[in-house]
């Protein structure tokens, strides 16, 4: 009978053992953007709903003062000189006015002006909590002295619980409507004076939208009851609304009523897994704007394992690490260092994606996903390229009279989305 020699009986065990780790660790690298822009496009490409138009687009930040809070804006649209429809975006909780980065550069590039308000109370609320000890992921994480000093993973639970509530209080509400209405106001005045970049805005083609708590108050201005007086809005008369991730919270009561004053053309984009983490709404939810709601130009998108922070539409993957704000003034279509972002176009003979296909236009993430992996990606690919085709559509057929876009909508875009993700029209 041979011996096996102690030092390759040694040798063999530790290639076995690096083989193992290496079949558990290093998997196949996520894409990076410019693949998961590919991606997209090629999406779209295959039946999705692209605007006829590309537009180059410029930015400006700003901060106003009003009722003793300061106000950040943001405004983009089309460097050509002409009047376009106005989107108000009010972003979501923890965010700045430029969130929802991915949404609001696709609809400007489509020919969209684009406000974004977000008092800074409120983009800054999430930074309160302490930071959480360990890792994502870890069940159990070995913790220094510093980790044990952090919350756990139930406490910083709690904490967003707490500060959900309290921020999506009807007092809350109230306040923020406050400062929109009058952040509108300021809009018109520099609009009217023909004032830089806000001269673009149309303002008698005024679409709202929202995220998270964006979504709270353009439900609210739209015609949801809420508790308290109702919302002075004689000057601020939207033709439609797109809802991403609207709040629903049941303990108000009245669900089946709530929402029968919403007359106007309305998009609610949610999914399957969209879980705030404030334990106020839940995807299940989260459509009955949707289904309580009067007949009419109502529309439902619902993303098949689609996330909550997904459809802030802030990175090409909810699975990245998060970008540094965009600096006020920065061009939108650059990072930080002047380089382009992977923007392009849709456009071509056929726009119902059989033309030519660039990338998609919308500002990227930087850096590779450092969670998910392949399938994932791939999904998160398909939902954004859902959302831009879907919204794009809903857009123009409300606010151009685009009768392309009203036929792809109402004939061809469930054919293209493809179960399980689907749209819903009533």
């Amino acid at each position: 009978m041979n011996k096996t020699h102690p030092a390759t009986a040694y040798f063999l065990a530790a290639v076995a053992c690096t083989a193992f780790l290496t079949g558990c660790f290093f998997r196949p690298s996520p894409p990076t953007p410019e693949e998961q822009n590919e991606k997209i496009g090629q999406f779209i490409s295959k039946g999705g709903y692209a605007s006829a138009h590309n537009y180059a687009i410029d930015s400006v930040r700003e901060t106003w003062r009003h009722d003793g809070q300061t106000i950040e804006v943001s405004m983009l649209a089309p460097t050509e000189k002409g009047r376009y429809p106005l989107i108000v975006y009010l972003p979501g909780l923890g965010e700045p006015a430029d969130g929802g980065r991915l949404w609001r550069e696709t609809w400007a590039k489509a020919g969209y002006a684009v406000f974004s308000i977000q008092p800074v109370e409120i983009g800054e609320a999430l930074k309160e909590l302490a930071p959480m000890h360990g890792k994502p992921g870890d069940d159990e994480p070995e913790m220094s002295d510093e980790d044990r000093s952090r919350p756990s993973k139930a406490a910083r639970n709690s904490e967003l619980h707490y500060l959900g509530h309290e921020y999506f209080s009807q007092a809350s509400l109230k306040k923020r409507i406050d400062h929109l209405l009058w952040a509108y106001a300021q809009l018109k005045l520099r609009a009217k004076a023909d004032q830089g970049l806000f001269a673009a805005a149309d303002l008698s083609r005024l679409i709202v939208a929202g995220y998270d708590i964006g979504a709270q108050t353009t439900a609210a201005m739209i015609g949801e009851k809420f508790d308290g007086v109702p919302p002075q809005t004689q000057d601020f008369k939207p033709l439609a609304a797109i809802l991403f991730s609207p709040s629903v919270d049941m303990a108000l009561g009245s669900v089946a009523t709530r929402y029968q004053n919403i007359s106007i053309p309305l998009l609610v984009v949610t999914g399957s897994e969209d879980d705030d983490p404030y334990g106020i709404s839940s995807p299940y939810v989260r459509t009955a704007i949707w289904e309580y709601a009067p007949r009419g130009n109502k529309y439902l998108l619902q993303l098949n394992k689609g996330s909550h922070q997904l459809l802030a539409g802030s990175h090409l993957s909810h699975r990245q690490e998060p970008d540094p704000a965009q600096e006020p003034g920065e061009k939108a279509g650059t990072d930080r260092g002047g380089m382009p972002r992977f923007g392009g176009h849709f456009q071509g003979e056929d726009r119902m994606g059989g033309g030519r296909a660039g990338g998609p236009p919308g500002g990227m993430g930087r850096g590779r996903p450092p969670h998910g992996g392949m399938q994932d990606s791939e999904r998160d690919a398909r939902h954004i390229a859902a959302v831009f085709s879907i919204s794009g559509a809903f857009l123009d057929s409300v606010s151009k009279s685009d009768a392309l876009a009203q036929s792809w909508l109402s004939g061809k875009a469930n054919q293209w989305l493809k179960k399980p993700s689907n749209l819903k029209i009533k």
